[in-house]
């Protein structure tokens, strides 16, 4: 049976940090004063982290507590493009800048990746498309995506939605794997018929 609840009855949600990037980032020689900040440009066109991260930040105390943590969701919640991802510790130590707002579940009945999919659905952000065409900047509040109704199916009907999105990406990435050997083909071809015909 489903239900109906709003992102706060279900997740805490906090913002991400505002603090300044450095540009001496060289790990080796200062290690432990670093930490990572990820940003908006550290996702790819398709949501996915990039996994070269050096650090970036100088270590404050006061950013300890904000380390995020083991399925956290990271919602970019500025710009031109709203998403969503889960924080798997690809990295020790990392924060998220301002540009995010970070949902940490507070219920068991909710898989991680299944709020992830709702909240990258197309009918979800939908939701969001009159801060696109009302705001130079677009963005979204803390309360707005509190405010957002989720649908929570069964745990086995999340499961299996999470497992078909899985399967759909990874027939994305193919496809476009395919388009790319079909372009080059093709090039290599037309090329060589070029060559032979002088």
């Amino acid at each position: 049976m489903k239900t109906v609840q709003k992102l706060s009855e279900i997740a805490n949600i906090r913002s991400g940090m505002v603090v300044a990037k450095t540009a001496n980032n060289d790990e080796k020689l200062l290690s432990n004063a670093y930490v990572r900040m990820i940003g908006t440009s550290d996702f790819d066109d398709n949501g996915f982290l990039t996994p070269v991260l050096e650090p970036n930040v100088l270590y404050k105390t006061v950013i300890e507590k904000n380390y995020l943590q083991y399925d956290e969701v990271l919602f970019n919640a500025k710009g031109r493009r709203f998403f969503a991802c889960l924080f798997k510790n690809e990295f020790e130590n990392t924060i998220a800048s301002a540009s995010f707002l970070i949902v940490t579940l507070n219920t068991g009945c909710v898989v991680p990746e299944y709020l992830v999919w709702y909240l990258n659905h197309p009918e979800t952000l939908k939701v969001f498309d009159s801060k696109m065409t009302t705001q130079v900047m677009p963005s979204i509040t803390k309360q707005e995506l509190g405010n957002l109704e989720i649908i929570i199916p069964t745990f086995e009907t999340q499961k299996q939605i999470v497992a078909l999105d899985l399967l759909k990406k990874k027939q994305t990435v193919i496809q476009k794997e395919l388009i790319t050997l079909e372009k080059n083909y093709i090039n290599a071809i037309t090329y060589k018929k070029l060559k032979n015909e002088q």
